[in-house]
């Protein structure tokens, strides 16, 4: 609103005319000095005038023009001056900010000001037709190229050096001698062309010539004050505009009352903002890019640029102190995984309390996932960490059961920012309110989810927590999975060792059955050795004669065949009573049944001979049995009676 006044004052200024304004009798301002002068020059040029004829001012109208001509090539001059300073200004900013908008102005001022004012001052001079100022005017022409190409090297080195050397600043000297000997050859070859129209009008009177002298010393003398007064202020000015050039930060000039206090007024601004510029550059050089300072109030091409620099500063300093955050607390639970990959539920009580705290949230939970039985897998809370405290909880999930169970069918992050009332389990009991944002996180490793992590705080998750969780989680999976691994390994060694000794016990046991079994079968064949004597001495000396289940004959020894006159050949597979008759004939089925039930039998029976006759004997029967125990034949010995 204040602003908006000032505008309106300022506008009324504008439109409401005031002599005073323009015309101003005083010895405090320029424009008063110069209204005096010009006040006494005109008086003069009144008198002059009244008492000249037609000659006299014709000859004062030529005068005018070569004054006009004069004053004209002195502006451009001295524009043509502050032009090259104004570059070599541009050119230090530039240097300073690299902005291309002093670069481009840099050229401009060139191109566009100052060879056409060159151009301008030498149409000028020569219009005039003084050899010397030409001759001036040419050379300042020659000269103003060096400084330009100087100014160039040194803006595209980027060197404060280049722009400083003395060089540099012999080539700006040289720049003023020019200006200055053009402006005093024109001041010089003003007063020969008024001194030749004075000459020339020998017709004027004395009094004329008189009046005119005594006007011309008047103007001289003022314009002498008024031009030695500007020079001074302006040296003063030049000489604080040099400091600022050279990179220092003069004191704060005084203000005055002529028209130059608006140019100190604006350097005084300036260096005021140059000294804000070092305190920020200060405060930037300490890491500080926080500072409240504001340079040109934010505004123009070098404020909006430091104050973008400074956010950009600002945004680079918050993403190192995040990558540096990402890459300690990455080596931080890197070696927690290393020195806890023993045990499981201690490694998820260890990682859930850390990474509650590293990401300053308020809960947290780690949860395994069961793959014991595939059909029926589970996700089982192995850590729970709430309000800095270890909470020991049970907990099993089925998968698609609840945000966890979710999260670990999809595979993918639960971002959570409006909480339900009763989602969470764990409270504060200081009364502290429930924390706001929940972050579900899957463990995975190449697509295969080990695990969940479950974080809740009352600050919301920036995206560059969401992926320091997911590195964790991916550098847990893989931890797990060689736990995992290393877990069933160890079962498996177990196993095998148990398998090991259970082996090593039987191969003990078997080679003891081995010893007995060697001791048994040297037993045997001792035994079978005396059973084959046996056996050899009763085929010699005992009729033995073996029958199947249905009573038919298998085989005879020998002594039966020599004793009954039959061939072994002649009796195989005929009916017992062919060789065997039965005293009580009983039938050969229950025959069986008797043998092999009592294990033996013996009874009085008769052999047939192969020529019908019998023989009276005695029939001791035994049943023969396969390897299974099961009786396949009857083994039966005869002994006649008179044996006995």
């Amino acid at each position: 609103m204040a602003e908006k006044n000032s505008q309106e004052n300022r506008s009324r200024q504008k439109k409401s005319f005031s002599l005073k304004k323009y015309i101003r009798v005083d010895f405090k301002t320029l424009q008063g000095r110069i209204t005096i002068g010009f006040l006494l020059m005109g008086a003069f040029a009144i008198i002059m005038l009244i008492s000249s004829n037609y000659s006299w001012n014709k000859q004062i109208n030529k005068g005018k023009d070569l004054i006009a001509l004069n004053k004209n090539s002195s502006r451009l001059a001295a524009e043509i001056q502050q032009l090259v300073d104004l570059t070599t200004i541009l050119s230090f900013r530039y240097i300073s900010t690299e902005d291309e908008f002093f670069k481009n102005d840099i050229e401009n001022r060139w191109f566009n000001d100052i060879y056409p004012k060159v151009d301008e001052l030498d149409s000028l001079v020569r219009e005039f037709g003084d050899q010397d100022v030409i001759a001036f005017t040419e050379e300042l022409n020659a000269h103003l190229p060096n400084i330009k190409s100087k100014q160039k090297e040194a803006i595209s080195e980027l060197s404060y050096e280049s722009l400083n050397s003395e060089e540099v600043i012999d080539d700006i000297m040289h720049l003023t001698f020019l200006t200055n000997n053009i402006k005093d050859e024109l001041a010089r070859a003003e007063e020969q062309s008024i001194k030749s129209i004075e000459e020339a009008e020998n017709n004027i009177p004395i009094i004329l010539t008189i009046e005119f002298i005594i006007a011309f010393i008047i103007s001289t003398i003022i314009a002498l004050y008024i031009i030695r007064s500007v020079l001074l202020r302006i040296k003063y000015l030049k000489v604080n505009i040099r400091e600022l050039a050279h990179g220092n930060l003069p004191e704060e000039m005084k203000e005055s009352e002529d028209e130059l206090n608006s140019i100190i007024r604006a350097i005084n601004e300036l260096t005021t903002n140059l000294k804000g510029i070092t305190r920020f550059a200060d405060e930037v050089g300490k890491g500080d890019f926080s500072t409240d300072i504001t340079v040109f109030d934010n505004q123009g091409h070098l404020g909006e640029s430091l104050a973008e620099m400074r956010n950009k500063l600002q945004n680079v300093a918050e993403q190192d102190k995040r990558r540096v955050w990402f890459n300690e607390g990455v080596a931080k639970f890197g070696d927690i995984l290393r020195k806890n990959d023993d045990n499981i539920e201690d490694l998820s009580a260890k990682l859930i309390s850390e990474l509650v705290e590293y990401t300053e949230s308020i809960q947290g939970s780690l949860f395994i996932v069961n793959k014991e039985d595939e059909q029926n897998i589970k996700i089982v809370l192995k850590g729970a960490y709430a309000y800095h405290r270890q909470k020991f909880l049970q907990k099993e999930i089925n998968p698609g059961q609840g945000l966890v169970g979710q999260c670990y069918l999809e595979k993918e992050f639960i971002y959570l920012s409006e909480i339900p009332e009763d989602y969470v389990s764990i409270r504060s009991g200081l009364g502290e309110a429930n924390p706001t944002y929940i972050l579900i996180s899957p463990m995975k490793l190449n697509e295969e989810v080990f695990g969940i992590i479950e974080l809740a705080s009352f600050q919301p998750y920036e995206e560059y927590h969401k992926e320091f969780i997911e590195k964790v989680g991916e550098s847990i999976a893989s931890t797990i999975q060689g736990l995992q691994v290393s877990m069933e390994t160890k079962k498996l060694l177990e196993e095998s060792q148990m398998k090991a000794e259970q082996l090593q016990a039987q191969e003990e046991e078997m080679r003891q059955n081995a010893e007995e079994l060697e001791a048994t079968q040297e037993e045997m064949e001792r035994q079978s050795r005396e059973m084959g004597a046996f056996n050899q001495a009763v085929s010699i000396s005992t009729m033995v004669a073996e029958f199947d289940k249905e009573g038919k004959i298998l085989e005879i020894n020998s002594q039966l065949e020599l004793q009954t006159g039959w061939d072994n050949e002649d009796l195989i597979n005929l009916d017992r009573k062919k060789l065997f008759l039965d005293e009580d004939d009983v039938d050969w089925n229950q025959t069986w049944v008797n043998i092999t039930d009592n294990m033996s039998m013996s009874k009085s029976a008769k052999l047939i001979n192969k020529k019908g006759q019998e023989m009276p004997v005695i029939a001791h029967c035994m049943p023969v049995s396969d390897e299974n125990g099961n009786p396949v034949k009857i083994a039966c010995i005869f002994i006649r009676k008179e044996n006995f």
